[in-house]
């Protein structure tokens, strides 16, 4: 709990040093491995995040946040192929995960499949009608200037 409380007042390196404190009592507490995992991703050191992910996943294997965060993890890296792997095993496990659905509309947006994206972006929105960060418009932006670009060019 106190590794959970230092994380949500942004002392991240804290919250590792408690969480790491908490494991060698018990090493298979997947929260303090999801906190310890959120706590590298907000230091933007999202290699050893994946490696904690993997950890709070070895124990509780349909953790839903964890391949969720996995998939942020990725994109961060720039590896939208394994983040969209990632993030569709979160989905497998929950359907109903607004903020999964807009990871995977922000990674589809990415690899240029607009069309998936926005049906993504719906989705999350259809969910939760007051989620934030919805890049819709983006994509219909860039979905008709792509089909521009292909008819001009036939």
């Amino acid at each position: 709990m106190i590794g959970l409380e230092f994380f949500q007042n942004c002392r991240y390196n804290r919250a590792i040093t408690a969480c790491r404190k908490a494991l060698l009592q018990d090493p298979l507490n997947a929260v303090a491995w999801l906190i310890i995992g959120d706590s590298l991703y907000k230091l933007s050191r999202y290699t050893e995040a994946i490696n904690a992910y993997d950890n709070v996943l070895q124990i509780t294997p349909k953790n839903e946040n964890a391949w969720f965060h996995i998939a942020n993890a990725y994109y961060q890296l720039g590896q939208h192929k394994v983040a969209l792997e990632n993030v569709n095993k979160a989905l497998s496990i929950n359907l109903f995960f607004s903020q999964a659905w807009l990871t995977k509309g922000r990674i589809l947006r990415d690899l240029e499949y607009y069309e998936e994206a926005i049906w993504c972006y719906d989705r999350a929105l259809e969910i939760d009608p007051t989620i934030k960060g919805v890049k819709k418009l983006d994509c219909i932006l860039r979905l008709g200037s792509y089909k521009k670009i292909q008819i001009s060019s036939k």
